[in-house]
């Protein structure tokens, strides 16, 4: 993504171009009205992102040990903290730099400022009139911190120099920044003397902050040109308190991806590489300053959102344009078949005869037909059950059948009952009365079971109290036994 870095010094106004993973585009303004508009024509072209870098004197460092507070609490103490050291800049922040390990375990936190907000205020003032999106204001000491990635030492002086601003001396505990400070470097000083000169003195104001305390070894690590170091050596010489280390610069941006061509000992275009691909989180610029940042952001998300649904869309419209089109070779066989069949009824219709009939009688003849049948229905469907029971019963001998339409005996069904008389012998009636007749009875349940409604009109002897036995020798020389059924059968 194109970014615009703008790096403020006590010297110059920079802004760079980054593009890809490198400074393509650079641009110096001078600090008065004319360099002001020159600016605000740079960001008519350029309304990218941008990161402001500052690398000034008045910037200032607090350390103080606060009790441990969350939420609101801590937000508003903090508060008081700015308003007691730094109340007259917005440019501020608070690092939390741990808890204490004893006691009541309080908050040690680095209050930080930009003191002179005058010197940021005009170049600011131009960005948000032209509606830039701003990311952050950071400081070197803030965007430092990647540099001590390759150092395994507790207590580092990281020492920097920036063409535009001069050396910068940053004092890091446990890789977390505690203090920096910068020194111009004047004409008639090398950046080597510069650093022989300085060192010890930034020694000596750590000392009265017992940084490092009492007995462990400074470590001072300086960034710088390889054409530099032996003359660096050859000034500086340590002792048990301060032990000095080299780090060249062209072989230390080239391991982080910097593709600066590094000429010198200025560290800046090294700075501003961190500070497009390694932004810390915590800056100077509060809410008011970043709020086009937040709108850019907001853009984004939302153009994103807008294009994952423009891409969701196509893609079901795509799905939806293909099952369509397997529905419509499906439906082809459909169509035809239905082509078929309306021909072929339309040819059914052309073969009825001319009738002057009006529909509404056919429709009353056709439902007085269906009625009127079931007033007769065929002998098959009347006579099935009968013969299904017969099967089961061999000694059952039909000698006579016949039935008749019995609107008197319908009830229930609205339809006429239709009356079997049944004329038949049970053959081997023989001497055991008692088991021929339970028989008899057994089939006439039989038929009950199957739906009809069936009363004997006579039996091969009549047990009742009317009855007389005078037919029961005849019956004994045959060994058969004549009987009459009344059998019903109604339309379900």
């Amino acid at each position: 993504m194109t970014r615009t870095l703008l790096f403020l010094s006590a010297e110059s106004f920079q802004a760079f171009v980054w593009k890809g993973s490198s400074l393509a585009v650079s641009h110096n303004f001078s600090n008065d009205s004319d360099g002001r508009e020159q600016f605000s024509a740079f960001l008519e072209r350029y309304r990218h992102p941008a990161y402001m870098l500052v690398d000034i004197i008045e910037e200032d460092f607090h350390l103080e040990t606060i009790p441990h507070l969350m939420g609101s609490s801590r937000t508003a103490l903090l508060a008081r903290k700015f308003e007691q050291y730094y109340r007259s800049t917005p440019f501020h922040q608070a690092t939390l730099l741990g808890r204490q390990a004893d006691g009541r375990r309080d908050d040690e936190f680095l209050f930080s400022a930009l003191t002179n907000p005058q010197r940021i205020t005009p170049w600011l003032e131009t960005l948000l009139a032209k509606k830039i999106p701003l990311v952050g204001i950071f400081s070197v000491p803030n965007i430092s911190t990647p540099l001590l990635k390759e150092i395994a030492s507790e207590h580092v002086l990281l020492l920097t120099w920036e063409k535009g601003a001069g050396l910068r001396q940053t004092y890091f505990k446990h890789k977390q920044l505690h203090f920096s400070r910068l020194i111009p470097i004047n004409q008639n000083s090398t950046f080597s003397q510069s650093v022989a000169n300085e060192t010890p003195r930034t020694q000596q104001y750590l000392k009265s902050l017992s940084l490092p305390p009492a007995g462990e070894t400074l470590d001072v690590h300086i960034i710088c040109h390889a054409n530099d170091m032996d003359e660096l050596q050859s000034h500086l010489t340590g002792d048990s308190d301060l032990h000095f280390n080299y780090i060249d610069i062209a072989e230390f941006a080239k391991r982080n991806k910097c593709k600066h061509e590094f000429t010198d000992s200025d560290a800046t275009p090294l700075l501003l590489s961190l500070l497009a691909t390694k932004p810390p989180s915590a800056h100077y610029a509060n809410a008011d300053h970043t709020h086009y940042y937040l709108l850019w952001q907001l853009r984004r998300i939302f153009t994103t959102l807008a294009v994952m649904t423009l891409l969701a869309g196509a893609t079901w419209s795509s799905l939806s344009f293909l099952q369509g089109k397997e529905f419509v070779g499906q439906t082809e066989p459909i169509k035809m078949q239905t082509e078929r069949m309306q021909q072929q009824a339309l040819q059914v219709q052309r073969s009825f005869g001319n009738t002057t009939v009006p529909a509404a009688d056919m429709k009353t003849a056709v439902v007085l037909a269906r009625n009127l049948a079931q007033y007769s229905h065929p002998p098959r469907e009347i006579l099935y059950e009968l013969s299904a029971v017969m099967d089961s019963y061999p000694r059952i001998k039909l000698h006579k059948l016949e039935w008749r339409a019995s609107p008197a005996d319908a009830a229930p069904s609205p339809y006429p009952a239709q009356v079997i008389l049944f004329e038949g012998e049970l053959t081997d009636f023989g001497s055991d009365h008692r088991k021929s007749l339970d028989y008899l009875a057994r089939f006439q349940q039989a038929l009950s079971q199957h739906g009809y409604t069936v009363s004997a009109e006579s039996m091969p002897l009549d047990i009742s109290s009317k009855g007389s036995i005078s037919g029961e020798a005849s019956i004994n020389n045959g060994q058969h036994a004549q009987f009459k059924l009344k059998i019903i059968w109604r339309h379900s």
